[in-house]
């Protein structure tokens, strides 16, 4: 089994880079500069891993100027890939004929087998299962070349008014400023949002984590998504899942693993 791990706290790279399973690792792009893509892909291919760089989940104009003059200091900065999260990002890198593996996050909507072919054809080295399918619709699918998400807080939503500049009063765009807020819908429920104040948009997630460790036994490739967690919990999580300790929390999701979407 092939594990990858992506972060989105910058904090949790060097407990990550210790855990010797871990194969690849998915660099918060919008957290960091040029030189700390730079660092932090040298201290993954120190550490035995591969280094993927994770474009954000919107790709406007601002965010397609950025890596016009960005892209080839990406490459030059040793990452091994790109995590690919919509079809403009697929696009541009085929543009610009960047090298390194592509990834298809779970939002490019691999839903059955004609459309991982078709995916396949826009340049997919490797598909992420989508979040919406259940057990019995991922094996009609199919498992080839797929990474599936066994753990994580999952993306609900993508909003794109500013929560820093509601709460604090100013922009912290400059800063590529790193936060977690909880918010509260209408009828109160509560959800964990993350501030990507480099293109000016925010990250909703669940606020219980997706739990499928006990479901993994039969999968190739996995990934687990770090949000929130404080440091340590990380490497705590992993080192109990490598000992098969697999009994998820008291709060967890299943997501649509187990019923699928109507």
């Amino acid at each position: 089994m092939l594990i990858s791990v992506l972060y989105e706290n910058p904090a949790h790279l060097s407990e990550l880079c210790e855990i010797p399973e871990v194969s690849a690792v998915y660099l918060p792009g919008e957290r960091l500069s040029g030189k700390e893509v730079e660092d932090a892909a040298a201290r993954c291919h120190q550490a035995g891993k591969k280094a993927f760089y994770a474009f954000p989940y919107v790709f406007r104009q601002e965010a397609a100027a950025y890596y016009q003059e960005e892209l080839d200091a990406l490459q030059k900065a040793g990452v091994d890939g790109f995590l690919i999260r919509n079809l403009d990002e697929a696009g541009f890198l085929a543009e610009k004929q960047a090298s390194g593996m592509r990834i298809f996050d779970a939002g490019m909507y691999s839903w059955n087998q004609e459309a991982c072919a078709v995916l396949r054809g826009l340049g997919a080295d490797l598909l992420t299962a989508p979040y919406e399918l259940n057990e019995k619709e991922l094996r009609a699918r199919g498992f080839a070349d797929t990474e599936f998400v066994i753990y994580g807080r999952l993306p609900v939503m993508l909003s794109a008014q500013c929560i820093a500049l509601t709460e604090n009063g100013r922009c912290e765009k400059k800063t590529r400023a790193f936060s977690f807020r909880t918010v509260r819908d209408r009828k109160g429920a509560s959800f964990l949002a993350e501030n990507r104040c480099l293109f000016c948009y925010n990250v909703i997630y669940n606020s219980v984590p997706l739990w499928l460790l006990d479901r993994a036994a039969a999968l190739e490739r996995v990934r687990f998504h770090f949000t929130s967690e404080k440091v340590g919990e990380p490497s705590r999580i992993l080192k109990a899942f490598l000992a098969g300790q697999t009994e998820p929390p008291e709060h967890f999701t299943r997501g649509h693993f187990t019923r699928g979407v109507e």
